[in-house]
């Protein structure tokens, strides 16, 4: 693994190692030969009179100096010095060794994993504005383990819209679920202007006018399944449904029920994850069919009838980590994707503390021959 950054950062330590010698150098006295000012004619360099260093003297009757708090003090602060110099010098060398042996991540992962298309499956109605904040950050957790599978984001209300179709760009994925997740920031009761106008912009695919309804799981379900492309090839396909399965259809409208919906997905032999999350106080300002606990006992229900289906509750911690889990331990051997065993080099902190560690040591000796 080729790392520039690396060589940067030796080089820039190299520098400040040769500069602190020269500093220290010029402070000490040091003065060239008579030969060495005669190469030298640059005015502006202007050398010093060297200082010869006298022979050390004994002085009669000065143990008594030592007894002294200053001395004293001055001594045990040369010890500590030297002390930190060795542990800097130790660590120094366990860094550089360390880095020597070239650290690395080693990584399990499935060949057939890239054969995968997800589809996150989005319901963005009124009465799931204030859940969809932790829905999306479900949602990011689950990108941050995937490695060449293709994912799209569905929402949905009285009507489907596609905001992104499948793809493996995740950093494409992640800008559209940030600012979907800016759009939804809102009051759904008393949203301003601005908001309102936001919100209708972005996702004025998800509504129908012409249906009088609002939540629509079984339409909204069926259309994410219309997002798989290449239905003739094989491929593992797995839809993550999030939704509160509170429907709002007075008139019958819906073309699909969950139900049906879900059986839809069994025949294409396309996976359900589903993710229940509610807002209470939203619920109860609606008529509807159903109350909210029954509204989640259904969609339990027709997600685990699939048989490979599994139903998470929003609130759950790790539930992106557990779908993650789940999608590679049953379609990895559904699959029979060969494991490959990937390394990737780690020296990053290494680096780090070994040249903070130097910067250290030459500090204090530049300071201590200052």
């Amino acid at each position: 693994m080729v790392m520039l950054w690396l060589f940067w950062i030796l080089l820039a330590i190299a520098v400040v190692a040769i500069t602190a010698v020269l500093i220290v150098d010029r402070r000490s006295g040091g003065a060239p030969t008579g030969a060495d000012r005669k190469r030298s004619r640059l005015p502006w360099i202007h050398w010093t009179t060297p200082q010869v260093a006298e022979p050390p003297r004994r002085l009669a009757n000065s143990a008594s100096l030592f007894q002294l708090p200053a001395v004293r003090a001055r001594i045990r602060a040369q010890r500590w010095l030297h002390a930190g110099l060795a542990v800097l010098l130790v660590v120094c060398l366990l860094s550089a060794s360390a880095v020597a042996g070239r650290p690395v991540r080693v990584t399990e992962r499935s060949d057939a994993l890239a054969n995968r298309d997800i589809v996150l499956c989005l319901d963005v109605s009124t009465s799931m504005i204030n859940i969809d904040a932790s829905v999306l950050k479900t949602f990011s957790e689950i990108l941050e383990d995937f490695d060449g599978e293709r994912v799209g984001l569905v929402a949905w209300n009285s009507a489907a819209q596609t905001i992104v179709p499948l793809t493996d760009d995740y950093e494409l994925l992640r800008e559209q679920m940030d600012d979907l997740s800016d759009v939804l920031d809102i009051d759904p009761d008393n949203p301003t202007y601005r908001q309102a106008l936001r919100y209708g912009e972005a996702l004025s695919g998800t509504q129908n006018k012409s249906i009088n309804g609002s939540s629509l799981a079984g339409d909204g379900l069926a259309s994410c399944a219309q997002a798989f492309d290449n239905q003739g090839l094989e491929r593992s396909r797995s839809i993550i449904f999030a939704t509160d399965n509170q429907v709002i259809d007075p008139d019958k409208e819906q073309i699909y029920t969950l139900p049906d919906a879900a059986n839809l997905l069994a025949e294409r032999k396309i996976r359900l994850f589903s993710i229940y999350g509610a807002d209470d106080e939203q619920s109860s300002k609606y008529q509807l069919d159903q109350t909210p606990e029954e509204s989640r006992e259904e969609l339990k229900t027709v997600t685990e009838e699939q048989g490979r289906g599994r139903f998470y509750d929003v609130e759950d911690s790790g539930t992106g980590g557990q779908i993650v889990k789940e999608l590679e331990k049953t379609e990895v051997n559904a699959l029979g994707g060969r494991k490959q065993t990937r390394r990737t080099d780690t020296p990053q902190a290494l680096v780090i503390a070994l040249s903070v560690v130097i910067m250290a040591y030459l500090g204090l000796t530049t300071w201590r021959r200052a």
